[in-house]
């Protein structure tokens, strides 16, 4: 029975990483959409910023094979919010 609970235990963390993965995966595909029709030379730099930052943690995800426990899934998302958040103030 315990093994049992933990293959489903198991999927449950893997399903989180992957929603990260995909998430990121779906940001960085618009920024690179938004970025190709900006003009603004400041808007470019904004967003090039935030397309690093983005896909330095896709590439830290994607190379890290093991769980993600429920507070380091937590702080990804909030660091991918802030970065968006970043973004729409600077663009505001």
């Amino acid at each position: 029975m315990s093994k049992t609970i933990l293959w489903h235990y198991d999927d449950f963390i893997q399903s989180r990483k992957d929603k990260l993965i995909n998430m990121l995966i779906s940001e960085i595909i618009f920024l690179k959409t938004r970025f190709k029709r900006v003009k603004n030379k400041e808007e470019i730099l904004y967003l090039k910023t935030a397309l690093d930052k983005l896909d330095y943690l896709l590439n830290k995800l994607k190379e890290n094979s093991i769980e993600i426990p429920e507070k380091d899934f937590e702080t990804i998302t909030m660091m991918i919010y802030h970065i968006f958040k970043e973004i729409a103030i600077k663009l505001e």
